[in-house]
C-alpha cells in the first residue's frame, strides 16, 4: 500500500476530555500540595525563630541572676514562649491556641492622642477576688475614673512598626 491512499485524521482536532480533567485535577492537587508545603515551611521558620528568641531570653534571665532551675520559672517561661509563638503565627496568618487566650484577655483602647494601648483583664480567664466597694465621694470617683481611663495600659515608648 502506498501512503498517498491513506487519509490522515487531523490530530489537532483530537479532544481527550479525560486528559483535560486529569490535568485540571493535577493542577488543583499541585496547588494544595504547594500550599501545604508553604504552610509547613512557615511553621518551621516560626518554630526556629521562637527557639532562637527563647534561648536569648533565657540567657538574659540567667544574666539577671534569676532562679531558672525553679519549676515555677519553667512554667512561666513556657507560657511566655507560647504566647510569643501565637503572636508570630498570627503575623504569618496561621492559627495558634495562644491567640484565643490573648483575644479573650486583652482589651484595646485608643487614647486621646491616638495611641493604641492594651489592658489585660485576667478575670476573663481566672477567678480574681474582688474587694467590697467602700462608699466614696463624687469628687474622688471622678478622679479615680480619670486615672483608670489611662492607667494599666501598655503604651510603647516609640513606634513599634519601624
Amino acid at each position: 500500500m502506498s501512503d498517498d491512499k491513506i487519509i490522515h485524521f487531523p490530530t489537532e482536532r483530537i479532544v481527550n476530555q479525560r486528559s483535560k480533567e486529569l490535568d485540571e485535577q493535577r493542577r488543583k492537587m499541585g496547588e494544595k500540595v504547594a500550599k501545604e508545603i508553604q504552610k509547613q515551611q512557615t511553621k518551621q521558620f516560626v518554630e526556629t525563630a521562637v527557639d532562637d528568641i527563647s534561648m536569648d531570653l533565657l540567657k538574659r534571665f540567667v544574666d539577671l541572676a534569676m532562679r531558672t532551675q525553679q519549676p515555677q520559672f519553667t512554667k512561666d517561661l513556657a507560657l511566655l514562649v507560647d504566647i510569643m509563638r501565637g503572636m508570630i503565627y498570627r503575623d504569618f496568618g496561621l492559627q495558634h491556641p495562644a491567640q484565643k487566650l490573648s483575644d479573650k484577655m486583652i482589651n484595646l483602647k485608643t487614647s486621646r492622642n491616638g495611641n493604641l494601648s492594651a489592658k489585660i483583664d485576667y478575670s476573663k480567664v481566672i477567678d480574681v477576688p474582688t474587694k467590697s466597694p467602700q462608699p466614696i465621694s463624687t469628687e474622688i470617683k471622678k478622679e479615680l475614673k480619670d486615672l483608670n481611663d489611662t492607667a494599666g495600659f501598655f503604651e510603647p515608648d516609640g513606634d513599634l512598626d519601624d
